[in-house]
């Protein structure tokens, strides 16, 4: 009885042991199990998923190396680099393939910006493996971000040397090649590596998009549809196939495969995008309203999609949609954060980008007329006024009452204050020029510059398609807004430069300007050749990088700022008597009292043969014109012949010779929309010359930049 009541206690701590040794053996299996499982997730490209099983697997065991470096390595690829460092410093702490680590680590640090600290980390593994491909990798796309692109081409060159088929030198020094305009040598390159990695679906991918580049449309497409093949989630191909059609003009195909992509992951903006355009090329403008729009709610700041919605809507939309308000709201609300952040001319910006989408606007255009007021801009603060109690409802409805038993429509606080406004403001301006001499300043006639824009497009744009178009339809807009320019686009791309000088020079332009873009996803590169249209020589280049927030906005309006910066100040005479000349040119136009002008016969004045400024021959100066009073539109001044006969005429030109103290003129509401030279090209003002050297400036900030060529190496893996 006693051996037998004992078995159950044996019994149990035998089950108890056998338990414990299975619970650690299947513990130690674990761990192992789901850093398989994380490299099965990896492998695919999932690597959310295969992040969850690193995860896993290092709560088990937290000094797994090999785990922690591909937490990092997946963590890398989402593009959150700052926690790839730190899983990088972790994994070196106990793994072995350190040189791999660093590398790792060295690319996050260039994705970071920390382009020095990247440098040394691939300097110190050369040091320990000279012959380390990959550090060799890292510090030519550093040059490559210093602009050294031949000291990179000479590092995968290196490469190749060392390893004949590596699949990353091969498909660089393609990259390189072609951006060089050598497609002789890229078309080489890339048949190497479909020689030796033919089945790899990332590197038909990049023939494709270097096929797309050289304008093989038909060998592009055909790539993009193996890589595809070879990988049937390979969303990058998909995408890039997309671009391709949509240069062949294969909307409905385009769409289709935008719907396939979305289908799959509605988060992507660049298919909701594509979608979009290509609707609109097939003429369904409301699909294409409702696409953009879909899109913009998934990325509010896609600059380029909100462009595209917005000149569809001028096109498309009456004045009097209600939708329209609903676009402008975003404009009126970054005018807001502007405000607070006291950038002025980005609040302006806003407020004039919210009237062009929604002119009617009640809100954006009082918070723009009191701009106006601020500066001191009375006249054009009287006439925003008058628009808006012309096109006020309320307003409207008050006069239409007839029945005098109607219940009374109740003028709100503001539309009291702009009435007593209006009122106090007429009256004031009764004994200002234009009523001195019966002129309506507003329906002066001030263009003085006739600009073309053209566009080159590339054959291939890996983020926006089409981009280059809508980029110089913005441009355009955005000179709409400046009185002394008439600005034109030419909707369709031109070849180069002799198509878009004979189309300048048989148009009759001043000046003609040959815009081309390059994108990534964090910047935005904008570079604009300027040419005289009579001469076809070059006046000036104007390139602008830009990242984060706003990038492009910011590009396009510093292409419009340097162009004003190199037009001089011109006027017209309106009207003269004895030796007093009227002017249709004032306080807007930069003009104080004591500036001097040469008063040029009428159509005499000509762009320079070469550089900035004007020229005209001696012979066809009729005197000086100085400004004695100014208003806002127009000034009076004493005119001083140069022979003895008066041969002044209304229509003769004025040239800006001097400002009287240019050192006073300071940036205010309309200083970013008027010419600001003299008649030599060089600035008429202090605030000119600064703004012109900031902007240069800012231009040259970065000596590190991306480029979509850094993009496309950067991703190989």
């Amino acid at each position: 009885m006693k051996n037998v009541s004992k078995r159950p206690r044996i019994f149990a701590i035998l089950l108890v042991l056998l338990f414990s040794v299975a619970s650690a053996h299947a513990q130690q299996k674990t761990a192992l199990s789901l850093y398989n499982k994380g490299m099965q997730f990896q492998q695919r490209e999932d690597y959310y998923s295969a992040i969850e099983s690193y995860r896993e697997a290092l709560q088990l065991n937290p000094q797994y190396g090999d785990a922690w470096y591909n937490l990092a390595l997946c963590t890398f690829h989402l593009g959150e680099y700052d926690l790839a460092v730190s899983y990088a410093d972790t994994a070196a702490k106990y793994a072995r393939n350190l040189s791999d680590i660093q590398n790792l680590k060295g690319m996050a640090l260039i994705s970071l910006g920390n382009i020095t600290q990247a440098r040394t980390v691939f300097e110190e593994v050369l040091k320990k493996y000279p012959n380390d491909l990959n550090a060799r990798f890292g510090l030519a796309e550093i040059d490559l971000y210093n602009g050294g692109i031949t000291t990179a081409e000479k590092r995968y060159l290196d490469a190749l040397k060392r390893d004949s088929t590596n699949r990353k030198a091969l498909l660089s020094l393609a990259l390189v090649s072609a951006d060089q305009g050598n497609n002789a040598a890229a078309e080489r390159y890339v048949n190497q590596a479909l020689e030796y990695h033919s089945g790899e679906a990332e590197v038909h991918y990049l023939a494709s998009y270097l096929a797309a580049k050289r304008g093989d449309v038909k060998e592009a497409e055909r790539r993009a549809r193996s890589a595809v093949q070879i990988k049937g989630d390979y969303d990058k191909a998909y995408e890039l196939l997309a671009d391709i059609l949509y240069a062949q003009g294969r909307y409905s195909e385009v769409i289709d495969i935008c719907e396939f992509r979305i289908g799959r992951n509605r988060k992507l903006p660049l298919a909701w995008y594509l979608k979009g355009l290509s609707q609109q090329q097939l003429g369904l403008y409301e699909d294409a309203i409702s696409t953009f729009n879909t899109g913009l709610s998934i990325d509010p700041l896609d600059e380029v999609m909100r462009l595209a919605l917005e000149q569809l809507v001028n096109r498309s939309l009456a004045i009097e949609d209600t939708r329209r308000s609903t676009w402008a709201n975003f404009h009126i609300n970054k005018a807001a954060e502007y405000k607070r952040a006291y950038d002025g001319p980005s609040e302006r910006y806003e407020y004039q980008r919210a009237l062009s989408v929604d002119p009617l606007n009640k809100k954006a255009r009082q918070s723009f007329a009191n701009m106006l007021e601020r500066d001191g801009f009375y006249e054009l603060y009287l006439e925003q006024l008058k628009f808006i109690r012309s096109n006020d409802s309320d307003v409207i409805a008050r006069q239409i009452q007839k029945d005098e038993n109607s219940a009374k429509i109740k003028r709100t606080s503001q539309q009291v204050k702009n009435d007593d406004t209006i009122e106090a403001l007429e009256s004031m301006l009764k004994e200002n020029l234009a009523h001195k001499y019966s002129v309506k300043p507003f329906y002066l006639d001030k263009s003085r510059w006739n600009i073309g824009i053209y566009y080159q497009k590339s054959q291939i744009q890996l983020m926006h398609s089409g981009a280059e178009q809508i980029i110089a339809i913005a441009a355009k807009n955005l000179f709409n807004g400046v009185a002394v320019t008439t600005v034109d686009v030419d909707v369709e791309s031109v070849d180069g430069f002799s198509q878009a000088y004979r189309m300048a020079r048989t148009a009759g332009k001043d000046y003609f300007v040959i815009i081309t873009m390059d994108e990534t996803s964090r910047s935005f590169t904008l570079n604009a050749d300027v040419y005289s249209a009579r001469t076809g020589t070059k006046t000036t280049s104007v390139k602008v990088y830009r990242t984060g927030n706003d990038r492009v906005a910011k590009s396009i309006r510093r292409l419009r700022q340097a162009v004003l910066d190199i037009l001089p100040i011109r006027g017209t005479v309106l009207y003269n008597s004895a030796s007093t000349v009227l002017a249709d040119l004032g306080k807007s136009d930069g003009i104080e009292k004591g500036s001097t002008f040469d008063v040029v016969k009428k159509g005499k004045v000509r762009t320079a043969d070469s550089g900035y400024g004007v020229s005209y021959a001696d012979a066809d100066v009729l005197g000086k014109f100085v400004v004695t009073a100014v208003n806002e539109e127009i000034s009076e001044g004493t005119y001083t012949k140069k022979g003895f006969y008066d041969t002044l005429n209304v229509g003769d030109e004025l040239i800006l010779v001097q400002l009287k103290d240019a050192a006073t003129s300071d940036g205010n509401a309309v200083t970013d929309t008027r010419a600001a030279a003299k008649a030599n090209g060089e600035p008429a003002t202090a605030a000119a010359a600064k703004a012109e050297k900031d902007s240069i400036r800012e231009d040259m900030k970065s000596p590190q930049r991306e480029s979509s060529l850094i993009t496309m190496i950067h991703s190989i893996n």
